[in-house]
């Protein structure tokens, strides 16, 4: 009985500290624009959400998350499985220290076709890689940015153990991928799939890297809700607090989705 006493005043001190944090000032702004947003809602302003924005954002988010998580995976393992756990991150803290406006404006310079690379090797018409409608700048920006966030991350939360996991299975004759998919993925499940969460939502939510390297059409919601939020248009207004809670839901939907792949395996 007093154990349950007990467990009662954790779980009201719990809640009183996070309406208390930042946290909770964020549940309450963004409860008032839910509020909001479905009191003045109209149809109108569903014809300035398009589902071609919504999947494109999406698509470059998942696929941003996909090829950031599993190349970061496999440095990290790699890394590991050569030995070299006690690898000096000066390199990827220096990276992980720049700005994603200012890491952007890098990819810009690089990569445009009036940029350094199409320069060097005197490339003319070629493949368009930033402004593109393909997102192929914003997914190489958020590669580029978010490898070294994951495989810190992995580094640091892999266990003792791990290493001895990975010299075990290469004694029995795995080679390079059965150990990386059979020993380092399914010891990893968890933090993968909590890293995952994150850069998904950042990617989905960011405004910067898609707005200085997106294309006009198709647009990420985020940089059309922008737009839409500082239009005089009533419904035009309303429609950029939808598209937040667009945001925030596929956001959630995505990590529920995440989780259960996890449990599954």
């Amino acid at each position: 009985m007093e154990k349950e006493h007990n467990s009662k005043l954790i779980i009201a001190f719990l809640l009183i500290i996070i309406c208390a944090s930042p946290f909770g000032l964020f549940l309450y702004a963004f409860i008032k624009i839910l509020s909001d947003s479905f009191s003045t809602i109209s149809v109108s302003s569903f014809d300035y959400i398009s589902l071609s924005d919504l999947g494109f954002s999406i698509a470059i988010s998942l696929i941003s998350t996909i090829c950031s998580v599993i190349i970061g995976s496999l440095i990290s393992f790699h890394l590991l499985n050569s030995g070299k756990a006690s690898f000096k991150y000066g390199i990827l803290n220096i990276v992980m220290v720049i700005p994603h406006l200012a890491f952007a404006y890098i990819i810009y310079l690089f990569f445009s076709d009036t940029g350094f690379l199409y320069r060097l090797f005197g490339i003319e018409n070629g493949i368009a890689l930033i402004n593109d409608t393909k997102g192929i700048g914003i997914i190489l920006n958020y590669i580029f940015k978010e490898v070294p966030f994951v495989i810190l991350y992995l580094m640091a939360t892999n266990k003792d153990q791990m290493q001895g996991h990975i010299f075990a299975a290469k004694d029995l004759g795995a080679n390079f991928i059965e150990t990386f998919c059979k020993i380092y993925l399914p010891l990893n499940a968890l933090q993968i799939m909590s890293i995952s969460i994150v850069i998904f939502a950042f990617v989905l939510g960011n405004y910067e890297v898609p707005f200085l390297l997106g294309a006009n059409a198709p647009q990420f919601l985020s940089v059309s809700a922008l737009a839409d939020f500082q239009s005089i248009d009533f419904d035009q207004n309303i429609a950029s607090y939808l598209k937040v809670i667009i945001i925030f839901f596929v956001t959630f939907l995505m990590s529920i989705a995440f989780r259960l792949y996890v449990r599954r395996l």
